[in-house]
């Protein structure tokens, strides 16, 4: 069972590092299911990593009501924890978890009937019609372990323990690099037995998860029995899971038409940015942390009423992120050249230079992808899903998308998708700032705290 920390008290900078460290190795395991199938996918072929590469985002759109349980958890139960409300924080927690299962199997056959209407709108190539089929029917299984899995490290976190669900995750992770071979080239399975190794890893997971459910001290009060599902908790849950959900489906869909788009220039153009995005992803992990750390800050100490070590919180985070940032930009642009080769067997020049180009301008907006993750790990800690929806919409309809078709008409051809990605980011984070001096973010919850130091500096 992991240790909790109060996070209304002590060192911001040494909380944030302390809580972001395991986020880092949970956003590293998480970001190796991708890698992990990429890799051995790549050494059937190169069109087999854009199969696969068009498939993520469609998956992405369904498991959006993951993240939106995960914000619901992070918001509602901090909140209830750094106001000593033990029995509140364990009948939401219950009721996440129960919620999780169900939409998990509801969202699993939904992909299933759809998957054919999904391919066609997509105007999947003909060479690669079939593998993203298979794998697109193969990981529609793993909806419930990955929905279980994600609530339950957030609620971990709200409670200040960010290293269980990170353990759980490594045990997945691992069995994913042993059963995606075996499925793969062993039993001949292709890309459907990368899907397949995925499911099969959360799976055999989730008895663990149990465990820990039923001795952990904090989590022994989570009982279904004890807390039945019932409609004030999910209206509650609801105000704030349907928001975030949406900015992430939002976001995810908007990640689909991208697809689309880059599709336009054929499977190599595809595949090129499927392999370069999971490279520019690593890079990303450590900024991604610093945001997610940041909402259970953000939670606890609002919830204890304490609004301008909240405010503090953000400030630091934006320090260590600046730092991070520039880091990872020098170190990424050096060692991304040297990295995309190795996970293509064969790899064309074409596939090469599309990979490198995508990657570099990935990782020059490292520093924006760190910035929009404390915004929203400000939001969605405060609760405010609403404002985290908006961003997701504005970057990605109101700015990138746009842009893509824009640049398309210039003639840039794939680098105006690379430049559109860079752009929507700066210019998200702006608005997003701007959002943040407004206040709105504190006003909604303790108010009397509020009225005493809302516009303290």
């Amino acid at each position: 069972m992991g240790k909790t920390t109060d996070l209304r008290k002590g060192n911001i900078v040494k909380g944030l590092i302390e809580m972001a460290v395991p986020l880092m190795f949970l956003n590293l395991i998480n970001s190796f299911y991708n890698i992990v199938d990429t890799f051995f996918v790549g050494q059937i072929g190169e069109l087999q990593v854009g199969a696969v590469s068009l498939v993520n985002p469609i998956m992405s759109c369904a498991v959006a009501f993951a993240a939106g349980l995960s914000a619901a958890a992070l918001a509602l139960i901090s909140q209830a924890v750094g106001a000593s409300d033990r029995n509140k924080a364990s009948e939401i927690a219950t009721h996440l978890l129960t919620l999780s299962l169900i939409i998990g199997a509801v969202m699993s056959l939904a992909t299933i009937f759809a998957m054919d209407g999904l391919l066609a709108w997509l105007d999947t190539p003909q060479e690669i019609y079939q593998d993203s089929r298979n794998y697109l029917f193969g990981i529609s299984f793993d909806f419930i372990g990955m929905f279980l899995l994600s609530v339950f490290h957030s609620i971990c976190q709200a409670n200040g323990d960010s290293k269980s669900g990170v353990r759980l995750n490594s045990i997945a992770a691992v069995l994913n690099m042993i059963l995606d071979p075996i499925f793969i080239f062993v039993f001949g399975m292709g890309t459907f037995g990368a899907a397949i190794a995925t499911t099969l890893s959360k799976v055999l997971v989730l008895p663990l998860m149990l465990m820990q459910i039923r001795h952990d001290p904090k989590l022994s009060c989570i009982s279904i029995r004890e807390y039945p599902l019932n409609m004030r908790s999910v209206r509650e849950i609801m105000v704030v899971t349907i928001p975030a959900s949406i900015g992430q489906f939002f976001t995810a869909f908007g990640f689909v038409i991208m697809n689309k788009a880059i599709i336009y220039y054929g499977p190599i153009a595809m595949s090129a940015y499927g392999l370069g995005s999971k490279i520019a992803n690593l890079f990303y992990i450590p900024v991604n942390a610093i945001g997610g750390a940041l909402s259970a800050f953000i939670g606890q100490n609002l919830g204890a009423g304490d609004i301008p070590r909240a405010r503090e919180c953000f400030r630091r985070a934006m320090i260590v992120c600046s730092w991070i940032s520039l880091v990872i930009t020098v170190f990424g642009w050096i060692c991304s050249p040297f990295i995309i080769p190795l996970f293509v067997k064969d790899a064309s020049q074409e596939l090469l230079t599309l990979a490198n180009e995508y990657t570099f301008y990935s990782v020059a907006t490292a520093f924006f992808m760190g910035w929009y993750n404390l915004l929203n790990g400000v939001f969605n800690g405060s609760g405010h899903t609403s404002s985290t929806l908006f961003l997701s919409v504005f970057r990605l309809w109101g700015c990138r998308i746009p842009m893509i078709y824009i640049f398309r008409f210039l003639g840039f051809g794939p680098t105006g998708i690379w430049w559109s990605m860079v752009l929507s980011n700066l210019l998200t984070c702006v608005v997003g700032q701007g959002m943040y001096h407004t206040h709105r973010w504190e006003r909604r919850l303790n108010q009397k705290a509020k009225s005493d130091s809302q516009y303290k500096t």
